[in-house]
């Protein structure tokens, strides 16, 4: 008798599997969430430093280059910095909203136009942002420019995607990402022919949300650089702006 009580006491109950699986599961989730918060925690910071490595390429090079610029008059009008204009009563600042429209924040299914699309009232689409002449070694001279853009052609995105771009950097709806364009043209001749060097070559990926210049007007000789980003909290699940300022004193 006691011999047959042994045998029945071998194997698992259905409670007790039940049981099992239960915690198991439990387990397999558990595992999966953390997997999923640590693979959107680097897919977070990698996109993190990937704004940060744009910004930062822009600012150094606007800083080298505008500390080489032309500030003194040598009778051709080709000197200084043009965009913006030298202050007076007041700051002199340009952005996006000079350059596009409509103004952020935006609508739904808003998107920016840029140039001969943007026929916002008060807007001067055909001028960039900022512009100025330096001068190299040979005695030429080199007109510097940078603007906003939306990759394509300028006339904004098509929902949901502009020409495939992918819009992994769109993580506010109020804030469409732009790209920064550089141009570099390049005159022998004191001014008067302007030669196609680098023309609104892009110089950040789809990642910038506005691009400001500012001439204090304490001094037309100091210009403030603010970039902007909207960036991903590392959690993935809210956003924060990105900010990056620079101030540069024109030394010549």
């Amino acid at each position: 008798m006691e011999e047959d009580n042994n045998l029945k006491r071998k194997g698992f109950t259905l409670i007790e599997l039940i049981v099992a699986m239960a915690i198991l599961f439990i387990l397999v989730y558990m595992s999966f969430a953390a997997f999923s918060f640590v693979n959107a925690m680097s897919r977070s910071s990698q996109e993190r430093e990937a704004v940060v490595e744009n910004i930062t390429l822009v600012l150094d090079q606007v800083t080298k280059e505008l500390r080489q610029s032309i500030t003194f008059d040598d009778g051709s009008d080709y000197f200084g910095v043009v965009f913006p204009a030298s202050p007076s009563s007041g700051d002199s600042i340009l952005d996006l909203k000079n350059v596009s429209m409509p103004d952020p924040p935006l609508a739904s299914n808003q998107y920016y136009s840029f140039g001969s699309y943007d026929t916002q009232p008060g807007d001067d689409p055909l001028n960039p942002i900022l512009r100025f002449y330096i001068e190299d070694s040979n005695g030429d001279k080199h007109r510097i420019s940078y603007t906003l853009r939306v990759p394509g052609d300028g006339s904004g995105y098509v929902p949901p995607h502009y020409k495939g771009t992918p819009r992994q950097y769109w993580n506010s709806d109020q804030y469409e990402p732009c790209q920064i364009l550089y141009s570099n043209e390049t005159s022998s001749d004191g001014g008067t022919t302007w030669t196609n060097g680098i023309s609104n070559q892009p110089v950040t990926e789809q990642v910038i949300t506005n691009f400001t210049v500012i001439r204090p007007s304490w001094s037309d000789k100091v210009i403030q650089v603010v970039i902007e980003a909207i960036v991903k909290d590392p959690s993935g699940n809210g956003t924060s702006k990105l900010t990056r300022i620079v101030q540069i004193a024109l030394r010549q």
